[in-house]
């Protein structure tokens, strides 16, 4: 009977084992799926943000072109106004020429009439017969009858209305080159307003693209996130500005802790897998968005040590630090590699290396810290336990 029940037993251990052994699998593969959707969505929505920028260029320059294309319209505007006010004067000569020709009609009309009176002379006569006043002033300088006064007066009545024809076609000449001027100015002035319209178009397109991108992003890393709860033992965590950094939830050491280890001088917590080694090679992910200020490799020693110690990178072993702005540091440490470089600008939730066993480590852990003000604070004050 007891060799029955214990048979039972261990089947079912097997059973639940294997089950759990399935599930971690499971979730590292789907994990991995959804970060390398991210990654992809967050190379695509650089690409975007690239053409955005690089359409914003192009408005920048088409609105230096509009501005000088205005400097040339005031300019323009300037010789109009000079052109109406050389047409106004020219009008106004134009009206005293005009006037003055009256006058002189009138009083060439008069003297014509004194000398009808005083003779009968056939050619006033001819004068009278003329049909308009240009023939009759051609058929004056022909009559004898005429003084010489007189046709000083002729001829300066001709003179000016010479002068009204030149005044006319100048003005006429204005007119059309203005005219010119100002369809030209209107042509241009549309036709860059256009490229701007079709440039704004594309760049407001580009955004709409660009703003699903960011939205799917979320979408995947809401999903991560719901993973990442299911998965490990100790209890699930989350916080406000900051995700946890990695699918596993197992603290072994917490901050500052007077284990026999750290002694008190902890500078972050240590998080583990549900069973020695199980975290091994899991992601680590940004906590943030922010900069890779610090990024050391090159420890190979990727193994728990008795020693303690391999003396690399200051005990941290391969580690990353992100700056994430507002004074906001955080550290990863003991990786057995890296997934970015000193420089790297990454986005919240992007992987930055793997869990390992580098530096001062007797086992596979991650070292998570958080400083704010150059001062290591307790990272478990940023999150809550929800499961």
């Amino acid at each position: 009977m007891k060799k029955t029940l214990f048979k039972i037993f261990a089947a079912v251990i097997s059973v639940v084992m294997i089950f759990t052994a399935v599930d971690f699998n499971s979730f590292a593969q789907s994990a991995s799926e959804i970060q390398q959707n991210i990654n992809q969505l967050e190379e695509k929505s650089k690409a975007l943000e690239k053409q955005i920028k690089d359409l914003q260029g192009q408005i920048n320059s088409q609105n230096a072109v509009k501005s000088k294309l205005q400097e040339k319209i005031n300019l323009v505007q300037q010789q109009i106004n000079i052109c109406n006010a050389e047409i106004n004067k020219i009008n106004t000569e134009i009206a005293e020429n005009n006037k003055q020709i009256e006058a002189d009609k009138l009083t060439y009309k008069k003297r014509l009439r004194a000398i009808h009176t005083s003779s009968s002379n056939s050619g006033i006569k001819v004068l009278l017969g003329a049909e308009n006043f240009a023939e009759f002033l051609h058929l004056a300088q022909y009559t004898s009858s005429v003084s010489r006064r007189d046709k000083k007066l002729i001829t300066r009545l001709e003179e000016k209305i010479t002068a009204n024809e030149k005044l006319l076609t100048e003005q006429v000449e204005v007119k059309k080159t203005v005219t010119a001027k100002q369809q030209e100015l209107l042509q241009e002035s549309s036709r860059i307003q256009s490229i701007i319209n079709q440039i704004d178009a594309n760049q407001t397109n580009l955004e709409q693209q660009n703003a699903n991108v960011e939205k799917e992003i979320k979408a995947y890393k809401n999903t991560l996130a719901s993973l990442s709860q299911s998965s490990g033992s100790g209890g699930v965590y989350q916080g406000g500005a900051f995700i946890w950094p990695t699918t596993r939830y197992r603290i072994s050491a917490v901050f500052q802790g007077n284990d026999p280890v750290h002694k008190g001088k902890h500078d972050g917590i240590d998080i583990i897998g549900s069973y020695r080694g199980e975290i091994a090679g899991q992601p680590v992910y940004a906590i943030a968005d922010g900069v890779v200020d610090i990024a050391k490799g090159g420890c190979g020693h990727n193994y728990p040590k008795a020693s303690g110690s391999c003396g690399c990178n200051g005990n941290f072993g391969n580690y990353v630090r992100i700056d994430h702005g507002s004074t906001y540091l955080s550290i990863y440490g003991h990786l057995s590699s890296l997934a970015v470089s000193q420089g790297t600008r990454v986005k919240q939730g992007q992987i930055i290396g793997y869990v390992g066993s580098t530096g001062w480590s007797t086992g596979y852990h991650l070292h998570f810290g958080i400083a704010y003000g150059g001062i290591y604070r307790n990272p478990m004050n940023y999150y809550k336990k929800v499961g």
